[in-house]
């Protein structure tokens, strides 16, 4: 077998490939290096094929999995009691972060076609029964509607992961980091973006109203890829190629995979701990404030990482530790602005956040460079799932140490959280693919 035909030939074509053979891997890469515009590692992304194909995709399968949440909860809390609204959202929530790993391995196994098909049937199946189910608002309803929402939750199309997926195999270089610099912004808007559009619809209007917007979007986005499938969805690969002990066996990618757990962990923890502060405060006025302001730092960052990937893929091992830190530092930071005053806290809050996209950028870069050759959909949902284990746990422990010891002390015991995530993640270093 000849050098370029194997796999990590084919994940490093800049290193070992002839010229002819992977013109166009360095077409990709070029204008960012001729252009040295603030902006050029986007207009490098703005030449490949697809980008615009891809940017709608990542845009309306966000846009629906941001509204997915509040929706659920107001639906069900409409017709029954807010436990069993709240119990609901967890279990959706469980629900999808336990099987992504299987739909991204289905992806990877098997045509991109049938496997979206069918999720997407069972998707609106589940979704429907639900809407029913919750109408009805009856007590003896409750574990069927946490059942059905977990079955929503599992049954849910993985574009979005799908997605990241395939910016991995239409670029490589400086136009890779940008994409998932702006992937990662694209989220930060939607989770703003969302909630607020599923809040208004489902109390101002109806609350099945947002699921016809979360249906129909969700629909669109697994129109396009099934439309695509054929440019930008990988070739299945079987199943003797691809094994989740692959995935584990691989110490970087393990460590990449508990850092980003943790660094979730602790995003989410301030998450909470800040509304908590808030109330303690007298300051409940300012709660969507905080939150609102660490989501537009973390938007705005991750946005300035998309123009500087030129420079930091240079040293990529440490990319991550070195934001991870900056994270913590963040962090203590509104730890000590909290015995200030609420207004300052606010005023942190941006700076804190600033971090935040760039870090999930980088760490799916990272992680989709580490994928085993056929398996980066799966290790994208891997991704996904420690980013839900990391939330969940978040959610629980620093819920509980905030109302025990108070918001600042919780606060100070986040960057141990990050710290600990900097050390998993020391040295850890995609191949390179430019």
């Amino acid at each position: 077998m000849s050098r370029a035909s194997t796999p990590a030939a084919r994940l490093e074509p800049a290193e070992s490939a002839e010229p002819a053979e992977s013109s166009e891997l360095p077409e990709l890469a070029e204008p960012a290096e001729r252009c040295p515009q603030l902006l050029g590692g986007y207009r490098a992304l703005a030449r490949l094929p697809h980008f615009w194909r891809l940017s709608v995709i990542a845009v309306t399968s966000k846009a629906a999995a941001s509204m997915s949440g509040l929706s659920l909860l107001l639906l069900v809390s409409s017709a029954s009691s807010c436990g069993t609204a709240g119990l609901a959202v967890s279990c959706s929530t469980l629900g999808q972060g336990l099987t992504a790993p299987l739909r991204g391995r289905l992806v990877d196994r098997y045509r991109v076609r049938p496997v979206l098909a069918g999720c997407l049937t069972a998707h609106l199946i589940a979704t429907l029964t639900v809407l029913m189910t919750a109408r009805d608002g009856s007590a003896g309803s409750a574990p069927l509607i946490c059942a059905l929402a977990a079955a929503v939750g599992a049954t849910a199309p993985p574009v979005a992961v799908m997605t990241r997926s395939a910016w991995h195999g239409v670029a490589s270089g400086v136009a890779l980091d940008t994409a998932m610099a702006l992937d990662a912004s694209l989220m930060g808007a939607a989770l703003i973006v969302g909630p607020v559009l599923a809040g208004w619809l489902g109390l101002s209007v109806s609350p099945f109203l947002p699921y016809a917007v979360i249906t129909a979007l969700t629909v669109v986005s697994v129109a396009l890829v099934m439309a695509s499938a054929g440019t930008l969805a990988p070739p299945p690969t079987g199943t003797a190629a691809a094994s989740r002990a692959r995935i584990w066996s691989s110490s970087p990618l393990r460590r990449l995979l508990i850092a980003d757990g943790l660094f979730v962990m602790a995003v989410t923890a301030v998450d909470v701990v800040l509304p908590i502060y808030a109330r303690q405060a007298h300051a409940v006025e300012l709660t969507g404030l905080y939150l609102g302001s660490l989501a537009v730092g973390s938007i705005v960052g991750s946005f300035a990482l998309g123009t500087f990937t030129r420079r930091l893929r240079r040293e990529r091992g440490r990319v991550s530790p070195v934001l991870l830190l900056l994270f913590a530092v963040g962090c203590a930071v509104l730890a000590a602005a909290v015995r200030l005053s609420p207004t300052v806290v606010l005023l942190v809050c941006p700076v804190a956040g600033l971090v935040i996209g760039s870090l999930f950028a980088v760490l799916r870069t990272t992680g989709g460079d580490l994928a085993p050759a056929g398996q980066v959909t799966e290790t994208m949902s891997w991704l996904s799932s420690l980013d839900m284990a990391g939330g969940a746990a978040g959610a629980a422990v620093f819920a509980q140490l905030a109302g025990a010891w108070g918001s600042r002390e919780a606060l100070m015991c986040v960057p141990v959280i990050i710290l600990v995530a900097a050390a998993a993640s020391w040295r850890v270093q995609g191949r390179k693919r430019y």
